[in-house]
This record gives structure tokens, C-alpha cells and sequence, in this order.
């Protein structure tokens, strides 16, 4: 059986779903092929950074989609895979073409929410016009992959009450080497700096703390948010020299529903999370201790004690042991085969 899997080569979510969807299809001995974006030749990354920025400043995302839908769509029907699976919305909408084949739509995120929360001056067409976009790839796939019970459950009320919806937990590698107690602490925020990781909040967590909080991302963020911004972290070991892992949203609904890859990633090298008190995700996975801004630095010195901490990064262990990909994705070759 062939099996394609389409989506980003990025270092977010998306991109890991991808490499995770590829090593259990591959254990399992399919024979699966990737077409990621923007594409490994120079000339295709320079198409694609500037196709996808243009989408986002004029607000042409439906051109670009298409194009690349497009695109994807002859190589489909020229290879005959028996199963397309597609990963985020934007690489995704050729699943609304007629494939002959079983198509999989991995929703690891809600482009038309993200765009609204973000901006508080969009152009409302545009956002009923990507979310047209999205409950069409919805309807037209077989079925709808979502990374949480929480982001599935959101977009039941908000979006499309499907009944190809299904939840496949988003996974993670444990390591075979966990982090070790230290004192005195650190904490660590790696990921996107895109609007939902709070800039304001994560300004303000590192005001009022007495720890250090040194924060790794691609871009670069203000100035004036005074953070300890120590660049893009070339490996995630670095969070071996760390006792917490931060994690910060904002408040909109979408954000309070959604799933955040980040706190898997802590949770696999046995990093005790913080996560806000806000996202339910927080209230759902050992390991993780939901604060607020008022509370903060209280959890973090209740957990500085050697016995707290080490129970703490414990129950993180064996929530990424109970998360690992080869076990959230077995669901998978059930929906393949049936």
C-alpha cells in the first residue's frame, strides 16, 4: 500500500506530526513517500517563502492554496498512492479534489481562528473565506485527524460538527535520558514566538521571577519586552541544563481549547511544565502544573524541593512514556485498513 504524506519540513508541530506519521507507517511497512513545503531545492524554497508570504500580506490565501493544491494534485494521480494524508490546513486542500484514494486531513491547527485572534483588524472576508477553505477540505476527506480531544471538541461547536472527526493524540519519543534536579532553578521556554505564545505574559513571567527564564525561538522578538532571548536552540538537549518548562498562550477561546506541542516535547525529556491555568490542556496531562500570574513563583518554590520536583518530573516521564508516538498512532492503521 502507498501512502503520501503531505505537509511542512518545519521544526513546529506540523512538521513533527509528519516525521511521526512516516516512522510508524514505516515500522509498519508501507511504502510511503513525503512532499514537504517549502522544498528542499533553493528554487522551490524561494518560490514558497514568497508564494506564502504574499497570501499572508495581500490576504490571498485561497490563490496560494490552490496553486499549491494544484500542484500536489498531478503528482497524486500520476503515482496512485492509495492513501493521502495531509498535514495543516494550507497544505491540505488538495484533498478536496477528486484523488481516488482514501484521503486524511490532519488538523493540527484552525487557520481561519488563528487569523482572526491574531489581528484584531482583518478583513472578516478573509477569514470566512479560509474558513471555507477548511470545512470543505473537512467534508471532502475521509477523515479528520485532530491532535487533542480539545481541539476536536472546539471545532464540533465552532467550526463543523463532522462525523469523520477523530482524535489521534499528538505524541512524543521519550528519551532515554531524563533531566536531573538542580539547584538553584531555570527555566526554559523553547518554541514559535507567534502571537499565541503571549509575548505580554512571558514579559511579565520573566519580570516578576527570581529564576531565570531564558526563552529560544526562531525569530527574534521586540526589545521592549526585556526577555532572555537566547536565539534558535540548535538541538532540543538543551533543555538537559533546565528544570522547568514554560509555556505560554493567550486567552482567546481557540488558544484555551488548543492543543500546544511544546508541552510534549518538555514532557519527553522528564521536564516538570508550566502551563496557564487557562488552557485545559494544562488540567489534562501529569507533569504539567497549571498557574496563573499570581501564582507563579509560590509553585515554582513549592517545587524546588528536592522530593516535589523529582514526584513531578516522575509523573512526566510516564505521561510521555503513555504519550509515545508508536503507541497514539496505532489507531492509525486501523483507519487506513478498514
Amino acid at each position: 500500500m502507498k501512502v503520501l504524506i503531505v505537509g511542512t519540513s518545519g521544526v513546529g508541530g506540523g512538521g513533527k506530526r509528519v516525521t511521526a506519521y512516516k516512522d510508524f507507517l514505516l515500522s509498519k511497512n508501507y511504502a510511503v513517500h513525503l512532499i514537504q513545503f517549502p522544498g528542499e531545492s533553493y528554487s522551490s524554497r524561494l518560490w514558497n517563502y514568497y508564494q506564502r508570504g504574499s497570501a499572508r500580506l495581500r490576504g490571498r490565501e485561497k490563490r496560494y492554496m490552490k496553486q499549491i493544491a494544484d500542484e500536489l494534485e498531478t503528482k497524486i494521480k500520476k503515482e496512485a498512492y492509495d492513501v493521502v494524508i495531509g498535514v495543516e490546513v494550507r497544505w491540505s486542500y488538495v484533498l478536496t479534489r477528486e484523488l481516488r484514494c482514501l484521503k486524511i486531513f490532519s488538523c493540527e491547527s484552525l487557520a481561519a481562528d488563528e487569523l482572526y485572534f491574531s489581528n484584531k483588524t482583518v478583513d472578516m472576508d478573509r477569514v470566512r473565506c479560509l474558513r471555507e477553505m477548511e470545512v470543505e477540505i473537512m467534508k471532502k476527506s475521509d477523515c479528520v485527524v485532530f491532535p487533542w480531544e480539545t481541539t476536536e471538541n472546539y471545532a464540533r461547536r465552532y467550526v463543523w460538527n463532522g462525523n469523520n472527526f477523530v482524535t489521534l493524540k499528538y505524541g512524543c519519543y521519550p528519551k532515554n535520558k531524563f533531566v536531573s534536579y538542580f539547584f538553584p532553578f531555570s527555566v526554559v521556554s523553547l518554541g514559535g514566538l507567534a502571537y499565541w505564545s503571549n509575548k505580554e505574559l512571558l514579559s511579565k513571567l520573566t519580570r516578576i521571577s527570581p529564576y531565570n527564564i531564558d526563552v529560544y525561538g526562531v525569530d527574534r522578538p521586540p526589545k521592549r519586552y526585556h526577555l532572555n532571548y537566547r536565539g534558535f536552540a540548535p538541538t532540543t538537549d538543551i533543555l538537559y541544563s533546565y528544570q522547568f518548562g514554560l509555556n505560554t498562550v493567550t486567552k482567546d477561546p481557540f488558544r484555551r481549547s488548543h492543543f500546544s506541542s511544546r508541552l510534549l516535547c518538555y514532557l519527553a525529556y522528564g521536564l516538570p511544565v508550566l502551563s496557564p491555568d487557562w488552557m485545559q490542556l494544562s488540567h489534562e496531562l501529569r507533569g504539567c502544573l497549571p498557574y496563573t500570574e499570581d501564582n507563579f513563583v509560590d509553585l515554582i518554590d513549592k517545587y524546588s524541593e528536592k522530593d516535589n520536583w523529582e514526584k513531578l518530573s516522575k509523573d512526566a516521564i510516564d505521561q510521555a512514556r503513555e504519550l509515545d508516538w508508536n503507541i497514539t498512532l496505532k489507531p492509525l492503521e486501523k483507519i487506513i485498513t478498514k
